[in-house]
């Protein structure tokens, strides 16, 4: 038993300590470099979108649009960022800004260009209606022009 509980307090000493490294980097980094190495560094040691968020939320002169920008620019998942977001209490409004900032600053350097905006394949648009397949019922559509 008390092998266990000595291997249970080694793990979490250890994994307290190796927490703490990452905190204490992002940190320095931000108040040294910037927000936008500070996220760089944090995803590179392997760090998710919502443990950054997180951590960047404690920092009181953090805006929190900045912190989003960041994590867009350096690459991250938006589908991750956007649960992160989500969960931290982050208002949608919020995100979709930080989103569509981040595309006009850093759109190229950016993993996935439709991060926050769901894409559907055959979905009407402001457009007008999908093209359909030959597969496709016609008599869906209201239009006369429709049917062949």
């Amino acid at each position: 038993m008390k092998k266990i509980i000595l291997a249970c307090f080694l793990t979490f000493s250890v994994a307290t300590t190796a927490m703490a490294g990452w905190t204490e980097t992002f940190v320095s980094t931000y108040q040294e470099k910037g927000i936008e190495l500070a996220v760089k560094g944090a995803l590179t040691e392997g760090q998710t979108p919502a443990l950054i968020i997180d951590e960047g939320l404690k920092i009181k002169e953090l805006n929190p649009r900045q912190l989003l920008m960041a994590l867009y620019c350096a690459g991250a998942d938006g589908k991750d960022i956007n649960k992160a977001a989500e969960d931290a209490g982050i208002s949608d409004v919020l995100l979709v800004d930080a989103y569509e900032k981040s595309v006009a600053e850093c759109g190229d350097q950016m993993s996935d260009s439709q991060a926050y905006t769901p894409a559907g394949t055959n979905a009407p648009t402001f457009a007008g209606l999908p093209a359909l397949t030959r597969t496709q019922n016609r008599a869906g559509y209201a239009s006369p022009s429709t049917f062949h």
